[in-house]
């Protein structure tokens, strides 16, 4: 069984392949029996965070409803507004409620008194569960973070919690905000202890300070209909970010997002490092995300324009977390699903790209962002058989996540960052519901293996296995060609109308097309044109100048010049 858009791709030869398996199966195991070690005990928070989060798991439709009202509630001004959307939210699962919670919320309807009580234990709630999975809301506490991440044999990268950009003064804030966190914490964290297995590669030394960015939270108007003008906004922040990284010893790692953002980020990530003042930082970062059927023409041109630049990069290698929104917006919109459509593609694909980096470590370094045991059995055992040393790529994962997995790792003497956020309520509980999805999805691993109990082996199978799901077979014949456009998996609906998609502007071509379109209408500007009816041209005495020589316009009696309107 093969993968669409790796098949062109150069691999190792089939043997090596399969050493590659055998040993991911061995460490896969190793893995597995040092985390049974590191189980939480019913005197532990984590047990009980751990038994909450597998009885929300259970319910499908709870855990939406759950999920919602934590994603809404930091809007929430008065214990009524609290007490009432959560009885809202879950008023739809009511019958899947405990006896106990039913009441509760029944009684805390009745009075101020117990409106208060529910409304401060669902945000006390909420609170301390954000606190789980994001590191603090100002320095201090990220550095307090970072330092316990310290002793625990771990190092950090931050990022700044936040939604969409709307403004350039949010951007200049957004900005500011990421260099006022490399001046405070880098000085701090530079005056740290030498710890080799953080700090010490075979590539020489690590940066402390690792911060993850957006480029889209540096330009309120990144968009890939604008590239030349996203180029000029977000590149020239971006230099700024990467002198001021330099002088501190500081990382920057560029954050992936949306597909429609991914090639613009690529584009201003490889042309501003490509820049004299730049070309000799190899202390910088971008993401690759998996699930994208791109992701294997994006590491070969990454790879290629490292060459050209005679300097590496990281690369960190992720499966993706926005798989529902991909999916959903290309249907509406007609458009080809950038997303692979099963989990055991990401998966391989996520293989597929680990054994690239790992033969091309000298130009893009490794770094696999994953939870999943399988995945770092593969990446482990594919540098174990090339020969490249354990501090000469990292392994990647969650604040607040997988503590067992983290323990035996640096047990076993590899290098291992946190992926750390912080930031204040609103935008920290927006990420607290991502990460929550995202973690608790019916394909996590996490789930699987922790909540279901799902068998080791069926966990550690090579995803490229032709009998990883009896259902496998048909969905892949249901969806053969399925790189033709999406709407082709639709449902189909006698009509005789149907909209055209909208254009997608993060296609070269269809930029390419629009800005010739433009230059062909100006060319046509400036001149008389009549009204025509019918097929016959109709003089009239009501003229309106765009910008040149009059034009006519027999809607209206007004010819605008520079913008103002005048009687003719």
């Amino acid at each position: 069984m093969t993968l669409d858009r790796w098949s062109n791709v150069p691999d190792l030869a089939e043997r090596d392949v399969a050493a590659i398996e055998q040993r991911t199966q061995e460490l896969g195991h190793y893995l597995f029996e040092h985390l049974d070690e590191q189980r939480p005990n019913l005197l532990q928070r984590r047990w009980w965070d751990e038994r909450l989060m597998e009885w929300a798991m259970r319910d499908e439709g709870l855990k939406v409803q759950l999920f919602r009202f934590v994603d809404v509630l930091p809007m929430l001004r008065t214990n009524e507004a609290v007490v009432g959307h959560l009885s809202e939210y879950l008023n739809e699962v009511r019958t899947h409620l405990p006896v106990a919670v039913r009441t509760a919320l029944g009684i805390g309807r009745r009075s101020s008194l117990t409106r208060t009580a529910i409304a401060r234990l669902a945000r006390l709630s909420a609170m301390d569960l954000a606190r789980r999975f994001i590191a603090g809301t100002n320095v201090n506490e990220v550095v307090e973070a970072a330092q316990r991440e310290r002793r625990e044999g771990r190092g950090f990268t931050l990022d700044i919690l936040g939604e969409a950009v709307t403004s350039d003064s949010e951007a200049e804030r957004f900005f500011q905000a990421y260099v006022n966190l490399i001046q405070s914490v880098a000085p701090e964290v530079n005056r740290w202890s030498l710890e080799t297995k953080i700090d010490r590669s075979v590539f020489g030394e690590v940066p402390r300070m690792n911060l993850s960015i957006k480029l889209s939270a540096l330009d309120s108007q990144f968009d890939a209909i604008d590239p030349e003008g996203a180029l000029s906004r977000a590149g020239e922040r971006l230099r700024e970010l990467l002198r001021v990284a330099k002088h501190h010893k500081a990382f920057i790692n560029v954050d992936m997002e949306s597909y429609e953002k991914k090639d613009l980020t690529l584009r201003i990530f490889k042309e501003v490092l490509q820049e004299e003042e730049f070309r000799d930082i190899g202390n910088v970062g971008i993401v690759i995300q998996c699930y994208l059927r791109d992701a294997a023409a994006d590491l070969q041109d990454l790879v290629e324009w490292a060459k050209r630049r005679e300097r590496p990069v990281w690369v960190r290698l992720v499966k993706g977390a926005y798989w529902d929104y991909e999916t959903v917006h290309a249907l509406a919109d007609g458009w080809p699903v950038p997303v692979y459509q099963q989990k055991w593609q990401s998966d391989a694909s996520f293989e597929r790209a680990t054994r690239f980096l790992m033969e091309n470590h000298q130009h893009l370094r490794p770094a696999l962002g994953t939870h999943n045991i399988r995945s770092i059995a593969h990446g482990l055992a594919t540098a174990e058989h090339l020969g490249i040393a354990r501090n000469a790529f990292e392994i990647q994962m969650l604040y607040g996540m997988a503590d067992g997995e983290k323990h035996a790792l640096v047990e076993l003497g590899h290098r291992l960052r946190i992926y750390m956020p912080y930031g204040e309520l609103i935008p920290g509980m927006a990420y607290l519901v991502r990460r929550l999805l995202e973690n608790t999805s019916n394909d996590s691993f996490l789930r699987a293996g922790f909540i279901e109990q799902v068998a080791r082996e069926k966990l550690l199978r090579n995803p490229l296995d032709a009998q990883y799901d009896s259902s496998l077979q048909k969905d892949e014949e249901a969806m053969a060609g399925s790189e033709t456009s999406a709407v082709n998996r639709r449902p189909r609906f006698d009509a005789t109308f149907k909209n055209h998609p909208p254009v997608d502007f993060s296609d070269a071509a269809n930029r390419t097309a629009m800005r010739e379109a433009l230059q062909k209408v100006m060319t046509e500007l400036g001149r008389r044109y009549p009204l025509v009816i019918g097929e016959r041209e109709v003089e009239t005495n009501e003229q309106t100048r765009l910008g040149g020589p009059f034009v006519q316009r027999p809607d209206c009696g007004h010819c605008f010049t520079g913008g103002r309107a005048s009687r003719t």
